[in-house]
């Protein structure tokens, strides 16, 4: 996989969203009387375009990331990655409250791919609504390609959420091994 922190991989999520809900709304934006409803069709197919591509990217990050994480933690079987180690000069306690940080940054980013897929949700069903309002003969495929996305986008939560766990185990593991309680540390040092 390229990078998915490029541009071209938003451009890639955002082509798609645009492509296909100008596709499933184009017979209601020719046939569009006013100005306003017009309007309000092409910010749909933009706010489309711009949702895919940015939750699509932010998710093929995480992907990126937990699974690289996942394979240096699997390496080093049981122990403390060296590559942490080296990065705190050798200092087990300094490792250990790193991988305390970790740990929280990692509970944080499966928040912001909940919230992500969420939206993502709402949004693919913007177009099925409008498709739905006015009898259009695309509702058919709006659904299908609604149900296709989400397998997709489902594939690749349920591939970051193994690795998060697998993640989080092997911390709490080291951890637990270490006699290491974050919030212990946190009260000695107030």
């Amino acid at each position: 996989m390229k990078n998915p922190k490029s541009f071209t991989t938003f451009l890639e999520g955002f082509n798609l969203g645009t492509i296909l809900s100008l596709i499933l709304l184009g017979s209601i934006l020719l046939s569009s009387q006013s100005i306003q409803a017009y309007s309000l069709i092409l910010i749909l197919i933009l706010t489309c375009g711009v949702v895919i591509g940015v939750v699509r990217q932010y998710l093929l990050i995480q992907l990126t990331l937990m699974k690289n994480m996942s394979h240096s933690f699997k390496r080093s079987q049981n122990q403390i990655p060296k590559r942490l180690l080296e990065m705190k000069n050798n200092k087990l306690l300094d490792a250990l409250h790193l991988l305390a940080g970790i740990s929280l940054r990692l509970r944080m980013n499966m928040g912001g791919v909940a919230l992500l897929t969420v939206l993502l949700l709402m949004t693919l069903f913007l177009p099925t609504v409008y498709t739905y309002y006015f009898s259009s003969k695309m509702l058919i495929v709006s659904l299908i390609w609604n149900l296709a996305f989400i397998i997709y986008t489902f594939k690749i939560v349920s591939e970051i959420k193994e690795n998060y766990y697998y993640l989080q185990d092997q911390i709490n593991y080291l951890l637990e091994v270490n006699q290491f309680n974050p919030a212990h540390m946190g009260q000695k040092q107030s």
